[in-house]
């Protein structure tokens, strides 16, 4: 009982992480190329800063994601392969999920690659 209460609960984080990892991951990528501020703005000097963030918010980010997908994935993949990829999915659908929730792909490759 206590093993199913620890995966169900792992399992509740895993997926808050994979609904937020896109967000998380803009965030990330944003502040290690430098672009914190936006692509039209020259940071200057602020560029070393805006780096050294994206270094510590990726390692929180491991940090708090990786130990539970870890756990949950080695607990899932004992069950079978057909339960691994459905929780596959799962990360995948909240991923996109998030996206469509923030403004759709358009919205976010704008936001995060400059892409038009």
């Amino acid at each position: 009982m206590k093993s199913k209460i620890s995966y169900w609960l792992n399992l509740l984080w895993s997926c808050i992480v994979a609904f937020t990892f896109p967000i998380c991951f803009g965030l990330i990528y944003l502040n290690l190329t430098g672009y914190a501020k936006g692509y039209s703005y020259n940071l200057g000097g602020e560029k070393d800063i805006s780096v050294l963030l994206g270094v510590i918010e990726l390692i929180i980010w491991l940090v708090f994601a990786l130990p539970s997908n870890l756990y949950v994935f080695s607990k899932t993949k004992k069950n079978g392969r057909k339960y691994l990829y459905m929780l596959i999915a799962l990360y995948v659908i909240l991923a996109v999920g998030c996206i469509f929730l923030t403004g759709g792909f358009a919205a976010y490759t704008k936001g995060v690659f400059n892409i038009e």
